[in-house]
């Protein structure tokens, strides 16, 4: 990985770590890198598995939907002979109906009876009626609505699909971005151990040349007051690391950690990362796949659709309704039919004037989610052109820092900018190398936000 190598680590004695699948390095060590953090994200965060809750329960849902139009009811019922002071009467009967109701039109069953009876006489079974029998309603306004409960129940599993893909990307990124924050986190720790180590030493500089006659009361007041700046900031940062360290171990690893968890620096194919990049930006037509099929617009694009269904239906609601029943029994076939008519319907108008206001309405919407949503992949793809940018003009202000260096030090060596001018520069330089790793792990945040947004899948395993 370019950039500085660390590894952040609080002190302090063996932790157990609590999680099954993550093995520590050693008996003293809670090493956890970024691929383990999310590996153990995914396996436990409460969003995931309500996500993975509800596409068993639109699963389900589902299956028993068809299982009603595909499966025939099945009843029997029996009836004893009463019971009354005279003793008994009548004779066992019993009833052994079928019923079916497949999604075809507006609504139709099927069903099937046999009534029989127990003659003594004969002990046996006497069959006393029977009949097979199709009924079929046809309501020209809603023609399909037997098989619209079979259709939002299929887009309820898609949906949730699609909402336990979203709940895992957003883990990984945001565990990710976590991550990488508590990186950049260790190492202003670890600058402000450094700038507190500098005061001390510049401080005990001073005090001898106080001491010595060489400086006055006012430059060792100043030290004294660097060193308990250097100190403030040192306990703020201290502070800040371990309470978002232990945040992040019980919140998001379910970890109870006593401070020592030990997080790893990326480890980036970064070059493979570059242009992996480049490519994906290269691919401008994906951001306009990616609007047609973002949830928002399908779920906007679903209510222009209904509103479309709603008003043809209004429309057509001055249609006959058409029912007809097909059967055969014991007496033989028989077949009837009903033909209503709503003649006169005083807000029928209206209603499809609202219907059309309602469509309308729905098309503004779509128009609208579909402008957001292409800016803000437009937005994305914008802050991974700059972080390619920032990560591409590395090596060149490298360069020029290490050359500002040669500058500074010849000129200190020269006697023409003072120690306090060398000082501040190298306190500079420092924190422009801080800024190496970040641009790194920011570039791979990015790209990976990008690859959410534009409906793809992560494959964060590839570069972690």
């Amino acid at each position: 990985m370019v950039g500085k190598v660390m590894k952040c680590l609080w002190v302090a004695a063996g932790l157990l770590i609590l999680f099954a699948g993550v093995a520590a390095a050693s008996a003293d060590s809670d090493e956890v890198t970024v691929s383990q953090a999310i590996a153990l994200a995914l396996d436990q965060h409460t969003d995931i598995r309500q996500a993975e809750l509800g596409l068993q329960l639109a699963e389900l849902e589902l299956d028993a939907a068809w299982t009603r139009a595909t499966i025939p009811s099945i009843n029997l019922s029996i009836k004893p002979p009463s019971l009354s002071l005279a003793g008994f009467s009548s004779d066992v009967t019993g009833d052994f109906t079928i019923g079916l109701s497949p999604p075809w039109g507006t609504s139709s069953k099927v069903s099937a009876s046999l009534d029989v009876t127990w003659d003594s006489e004969t002990s046996g079974w006497e069959i006393l009626n029977w009949g097979i029998v199709y009924m079929q309603t046809l309501d020209f306004s809603s023609p399909d609505a037997a098989s619209q409960e079979l259709e939002t129940k299929q887009q309820a599993v898609e949906d949730a699909r699609t909402a336990l893909r979203k709940a895992k990307n957003a883990v990984i990124l945001d565990t990710g971005k976590t991550y990488a924050n508590l990186l950049a986190a260790c190492v202003r720790l670890e600058q402000a151990e450094k700038d507190f180590g500098q005061a001390e030493a510049e401080l005990v500089q001073m005090e001898e040349l106080f001491e010595a006659g060489l400086k006055g009361q006012t430059v060792l007041q100043e030290a004294r007051l660097d060193v308990l700046d250097a100190q403030i900031e040192l306990d703020e940062q201290q502070l800040g690391f371990a309470t978002d360290k232990e945040a992040f171990a019980r919140e998001v690893l379910g970890l109870i950690s006593d401070g020592s968890l030990e997080l790893v620096p990326f480890q980036l194919l970064l070059e493979e990362l570059r242009q992996a990049t480049v490519d994906l930006l290269d691919q401008e037509e994906l951001v306009t796949t990616a609007v047609r099929a973002a949830t928002e617009v399908e779920k906007a694009q679903r209510s222009v659709t209904d509103a479309q269904e709603d008003l043809d239906a209004t429309r057509r609601s001055a249609l006959p309704d058409l029912s007809f029943e097909v059967g055969v029994d014991e007496k033989g076939w028989r077949l009837g039919w009903n033909l209503s008519f709503d003649l006169l319907a005083p807000d029928r108008q209206l209603k499809i004037e609202m219907a059309n206001a309602r469509l309308m309405l729905a098309e503004e919407k779509l128009a609208a989610t579909r402008e957001q949503v292409q800016d803000r992949l437009l937005n994305q793809q914008a802050a991974l052109r700059k972080a390619l940018n920032k990560v591409d003009r590395l090596p060149l202000e490298q360069k020029k820092w290490a050359l500002k260096e040669t500058v500074m030090q010849a000129k200190v060596e020269a006697g023409a900018i003072s120690e306090d001018d060398w000082e501040a520069f190298l306190d500079d330089k420092d924190a422009f190398e801080l800024t190496t790793d970040e641009r790194e792990a920011s570039l791979l945040l990015i790209y990976l936000e990008y690859r959410d947004s534009l409906g793809m899948e992560l494959n964060w395993e590839e570069w972690l």
